[in-house]
């Protein structure tokens, strides 16, 4: 509509190249409003999905689970960081936000263990690329083991060509969410002293 009105009123090649600019503009304003999802588990299932569509949800102390749902280029990639920061408590981005789930005096365990789901980043590039790379970075300095999950091809060969693993291991990569937070969960057991009944 916006690429017939400036047609009709200015020329077809102005009218075109306002119809180009007008899409980019608006493809770049949706990649900026999209929120990044924390994810609890489906009571009696084996699926994850969005905290903010049920209540009855289960969601682990220490395991933070994360879907980014927008590619992850220039554009996004401060977004991300801040998104990032206020959910792991890194920086002083949680300072700064109020708390969104739980009553507004419950202490929130720290992040232990954090998956994040890149299912939804459909793209990303070199820029986008080194802010994963310096959230691995930094987990790692805060004590907190990232984890991701469902990385398409194209994503990970360029998270790859950044460094990715030299931050973190083939092991901290999984094929789904499921696989990852299983993974989490066994890191998040309690690590007593076991004992060995040797049967004679």
């Amino acid at each position: 509509m916006v690429t017939w009105v400036a047609v009709v009123i200015l020329s077809v090649d102005l009218g075109l190249a306002v119809g180009v600019v007008f899409s980019m503009m608006t493809v770049v304003c949706r990649t900026q409003r999209v929120q990044c999802l924390a994810l609890g588990l489906a009571e009696g299932t084996e699926l994850y999905r969005p905290l903010e569509e049920s209540h009855k949800l289960l969601k682990v102390p220490g395991l933070c689970i994360l879907r980014y749902p927008t590619p992850l280029y220039f554009g996004t990639r401060g977004q991300f960081r801040r998104i990032l920061e206020w959910h792991l408590g890194l920086g002083e981005g949680r300072k700064e936000t109020p708390k969104l789930d739980g009553p507004p005096d419950a202490v929130a365990e720290p992040v232990r263990v954090v998956v994040l789901d890149c299912s939804g980043i459909t793209f990303a590039d070199a820029a986008g690329a080194r802010e994963v790379v310096q959230l691995a970075r930094r987990c790692r300095d805060a004590g907190i083991h990232l984890l991701l999950a469902q990385c398409n091809a194209s994503v990970l060969g360029t998270l790859t060509q950044a460094g990715l693993l030299d931050r973190v291991t083939p092991e901290q990569l999984f094929v789904s969410v499921q696989d990852a937070a299983a993974h989490a969960l066994e890191r998040l057991e309690p690590t007593g002293p076991k004992t060995c009944t040797v049967w004679v």
